[in-house]
Parts: structure tokens; sequence; C-alpha cells
């Protein structure tokens, strides 16, 4: 057992969550993760980041972790 790996459990998400696919970004997504690749998502609040990790968090079985983060946050607040 992996130390710490009970506390994940409540970073898992049971309900399927909503999300419609606008292209190709599901495939993308799952051959990066396949490969190990890491990806990071960069866009402007509200265009649908969170939206789109949820279910493939979900998908594949990993717990999902969000960090609030805006340009107005100084540098140093992520790792306060």
């Amino acid at each position: 057992m992996i130390l710490g790996a009970d506390r994940l459990g409540s970073y898992r998400l049971d309900a399927e969550p909503d999300y419609q696919a606008h292209g190709q970004e599901i495939a993308t997504f799952t051959a990066a993760y396949l490969e190990r690749l890491p990806v990071m998502l960069k866009r402007p609040t509200g265009c649908g980041k969170t939206r789109f990790i949820e279910p493939m968090a979900r998908r594949l079985g990993k717990p999902l972790i969000t960090v609030a983060a805006h340009e107005d946050l100084p540098r140093t607040a992520a790792t306060e």
C-alpha cells in the first residue's frame, strides 16, 4: 500500500462529469497519457479546462486535484 493513498479517495470522481467533446481532444489526451507525456492546460478562466479534465480523470480511474490559479495570483502563492 502506498503511504497516503487512502487520502486520495476523496479526490476521485464517482459521477460521470458532463462533457461534450468538440474535436480530437479525448484521443489526444489519451495518447499522451499512454505515452506518459505531461499535459498542461493553459487557457483563459472559464474556457472549460476543468470541465475537460474531470471526465479524463474519471475515465482513467485517477484522482483529480485542482489548484485555483489566475494571472493576479503571486507566483509564490502556489508553493505556500
